[in-house]
């Protein structure tokens, strides 16, 4: 049973966020501690010729600033996609969509947020996924990334500023083909199409793109 304060935490946790009580409190249960607000970091944009003239120059804060309509959770990496297939089974229903949304993926430690949407994409339009020097905006590679889908089928497991970790929904019979296809996505110097295949096949279906 909720002590009426961790209700009213639950409650204005929910009203900030857009993410309903039982599902803030079925995680917490999930994963035995409690949701923070989901952050990501800001994102100042720099124009060669800017049509806003102002003489303000913010500073950039080192952490997570920006809230957004999610809640997040700190949690050992070890286990990390069995998490995130329970919270996407548990919650489907509702909407609610589980991913990594720390700036890496590989650390000890790691964030998982639940954010309420049908829209898989909206994952990447939260986290303001973009192609760094490839100049790719979030709906670019959104659109590249809805075209590669309908080729390979797949799953969002986390995003951050500059990389997306995809998971197929089926091996491919052609590795070769597959490797085309996301260098399509992610293109990249260092990798030729019959290369990367072997890359892409050890790692089973799990795609780590990124853009620098």
């Amino acid at each position: 049973m909720n002590e009426p304060n961790d209700l009213d935490r639950l409650q204005q946790l929910s009203e900030k966020t857009g993410i309903e009580m039982v599902v803030i409190d079925e995680a917490e249960k999930i994963i035995n501690a409690h949701a923070d607000h989901l952050k990501r970091r800001l994102i100042r944009h720099v124009y060669a010729v800017d049509p806003i003239k102002s003489s303000i120059h913010q500073q950039s804060p080192k952490i997570k600033t920006v809230l957004l309509p999610g809640i997040s959770f700190v949690v050992n990496n070890e286990g990390t996609e069995e998490l995130l297939s329970t919270l996407n089974t548990k919650f489907a229903h509702r909407n609610c969509l589980a991913f990594i949304s720390s700036d890496s993926y590989s650390e000890e430690t790691i964030v998982v947020s639940i954010i309420c949407t049908a829209d898989k994409y909206n994952i990447l339009r939260f986290q303001q996924l973009s192609g760094g020097s490839y100049e790719f905006s979030t709906e670019n590679i959104i659109s590249n990334l809805q075209q590669f889908e309908k080729k390979y089928p797949f799953e969002i497991i986390g995003t951050a500023l500059d990389w997306c970790l995809v998971k197929l929904k089926e091996l491919p019979t052609d590795w070769i083909d597959l490797s085309r296809e996301v260098l399509k996505v992610c293109p990249t110097e260092e990798n030729t199409p019959n290369g990367f295949a072997e890359a892409l096949k050890a790692d089973k279906g799990k795609l780590f793109l990124w853009w620098d």
